[in-house]
């Protein structure tokens, strides 16, 4: 004689049956899954960058009619900016070196510069731009690694240049 299946509610079955209590078990465990990961990223994310790359962005762009006019003035002066870097990585010196449209080294400048780390802004550092009367500047930047972006100023009376390279310190 072939199983018959009973529809009869009283009879019970012996086997696992997905109930009530399952189904909220396993909502709230899923939901609970999700908003736990939720909370770890966005703690992660608002901790570790702020995604602001550079301060008072937004009075920049204001300003930005501003730049333009002086980056056309600083064109005109026709300057050019050469940086090299030599030694090794304890005693390394950054050297930069102003010339003008026909090449001459050009003395008397001031110079004052920075190091910006592109991801990390509380790694940016200052640097010592020292000249000694031969259009030159050198500074010490032994025991940086990685990639930088060199920002320098260079004054010369009336006259301002500012440029930036990247750097790649191996």
């Amino acid at each position: 004689m072939a199983d018959t299946v009973s529809i009869n509610p009283d009879e019970q079955d012996a086997g696992w049956r997905l109930t009530g209590r399952h189904v909220l078990l396993l909502m709230v465990g899923f939901f609970g899954i999700i908003i736990a990961t939720s909370i770890v990223f966005t703690t992660l994310a608002v901790t570790s960058f702020r995604g602001e790359d550079v301060e008072r962005s937004y009075r920049q762009g204001l300003d930005y009619n501003t730049t333009l006019s002086d980056r056309a003035v600083q064109s005109e002066l026709g300057w050019g900016a050469a940086v090299n870097v030599s030694g090794e990585v304890d005693n390394r010196t950054l050297v930069v070196q102003l010339s003008d449209s026909g090449g001459a080294v050009i003395t008397g400048t001031t110079f004052t510069g920075g190091l910006r780390h592109p991801v990390d802004s509380t790694l940016d550092h200052r640097i010592d731009l020292e000249t000694h009367g031969d259009g030159i500047a050198r500074a010490d930047i032994s025991g940086l690694l990685g990639q930088w972006t060199l920002e320098v100023s260079a004054v010369n009376g009336e006259d301002r240049f500012e440029f930036r390279r990247d750097l790649d310190l191996r």
